[in-house]
């Protein structure tokens, strides 16, 4: 029986972490496009609290008190498409701090003994910074997220745009071409708001220049550069993003490099959790039964 229950604990060992990571890679997109209504459901459901503390004007008192990060979180979520204020995000960070920390320092003063009440308010405190940097943290993943899926469409979209242009259209029907061949990406909104600002009538080199600022990429930032260069000196614009699009693809193709080059170092964690446990069990498991077969006391 016991043999049996070994075996049964070095195929659980081996294969469950395998099954874990091959539906891991399968839901991964799901998983991606799912977090921002993770993100909008974990605003539904403080919305109450956070609306008390916006009434009481807490939201106002952080924008005054920090405006400059308050300005930089609010570019954050407009770029991340999440319809909320950098006011109601500080509120929403006060409230997980005020709620993780006790609730935390609760937890742990019914688990510890006297001798140990030090670590109440340690407990708290890591809970509250856990609480207070996870609103961040979200918002943070999905503006890497939405800049890296742009960051990998660039260079194609460029690549249409010339071809659209070489075809006889001029910049804005070429961009408007692309934002129609339906191609669902975050690109494809940011070059659908550079239009809406042009046909209100901001200036081609501006209106790029904002899509530039708005998604803070280098790369396209030397883009919109070039072609306001371009358009100043009169060179044609098809060239100048054949060159740019070109220096953009090797820009994505050292990106994809340096991510190869951490591969190695990324796949420490998973061999030390998972893989090594898995050979030691079946190289010692032998071990282990001929010696209890042969009487050797092991504990």
């Amino acid at each position: 029986m016991k043999q049996i229950f070994i075996y049964a604990l070095t195929f659980a060992v081996i294969v469950l972490p395998t099954i874990f990571f091959v539906v891991l890679g399968e839901k991964k997109e799901k998983k991606a496009a799912a977090e921002r209504e993770h993100t909008v459901w974990l605003f539904s459901l403080m919305r109450p609290f956070i609306d008390v503390l916006m009434m009481a004007g807490v939201g106002t008192f952080f924008r005054r008190l920090f405006p400059g990060r308050c300005a930089r979180l609010q570019k954050e979520l407009n770029f991340a498409g999440l319809k909320f204020t950098s006011a109601e995000v500080c509120c929403m960070q006060l409230l997980l701090v005020v709620f993780l920390g006790v609730a935390a320092g609760c937890v742990t003063a019914g688990l510890v003994d006297d001798e140990n009440r030090i670590s109440i308010p340690v407990a708290g405190l890591i809970a509250a910074f856990i609480g207070g940097s996870m609103p961040g943290i979200i918002i943070g993943n999905m503006v890497a997220e939405r800049r890296l899926s742009i960051l990998k469409a660039i260079p194609y979209s460029i690549d249409l745009i010339a071809s659209a242009m070489r075809g006889g259209l001029d910049f804005a029907a070429a961009v408007r071409f692309y934002v129609k061949l339906g191609i669902d990406s975050p690109l494809t909104d940011e070059y659908s708001q550079m239009l809406r600002e042009m046909e209100l009538g901001v200036v081609r080199t501006v209106a790029l220049q904002n899509m530039a600022d708005r998604i803070s990429i280098r790369e396209f930032t030397s883009f919109a550069a070039a072609i306001a260069l371009g358009t100043e000196l009169g060179a044609p614009l098809t060239e100048t993003m054949e060159i740019q699009g070109e220096e953009m693809r090797k820009a994505r193709f050292a990106l994809a490099e340096c991510k190869a080059q951490r591969a190695p170092s990324l796949m420490l964690l998973p061999m030390a959790l998972f893989i090594l446990p898995a050979v030691f069990i079946i190289i010692l498991t032998p071990v282990f039964l001929k010696m209890r077969e042969a009487g050797v006391p092991l504990f």
